[in-house]
């Protein structure tokens, strides 16, 4: 007989008295052993030259990282269900990984791994726009 899942207490959730909110159209991401920091920013291209200003970072530990991405993806389902596709524009749609060289491979000993990981995701994420572009 498996353990009965233990009792979760429930939480009440109240706003500080302030809270920073700031909008962002860019994410960058730093990885470690323990955690995951995510750096947000926003283009800015008043001066002629392409730059992204990153004005906030918050840091989670990889297991909110986990359950993060279960609800993440349920929103983006619920919101295409109640309003269409999400139009991703061509210019920003990830690249394909360039191919791994040899020193790649030896400077690494999990990079065909992640390799085919991101390959994977990539083309999961590129196949689910084809109706909406």
């Amino acid at each position: 007989m498996p353990p009965e899942k233990p009792a979760v207490p429930q939480a009440t959730f109240e706003l500080a008295d302030e809270v920073y909110e700031a909008y962002a159209n860019n994410v960058y991401y730093e990885s470690s052993a323990w955690d995951l920091k995510l750096i947000f920013g926003q283009l800015d291209q008043r001066d002629g030259k392409i730059k992204i200003i990153q004005h906030s970072a918050i840091t989670l530990p990889w297991s909110l990282v986990k359950i993060m991405t279960y609800w993440l993806r349920g929103q983006v389902e619920a919101h295409e269900a109640m309003n269409g596709k999400i139009r991703i524009p061509l210019a920003v749609i990830p690249q394909a990984l360039p191919p791994l060289t040899e020193e790649n491979k030896k400077s690494d000993v999990n990079a065909e791994t992640i390799y085919k990981i991101f390959n994977r995701l990539r083309e999961e994420f590129v196949s689910s726009l084809k109706d909406s572009q």
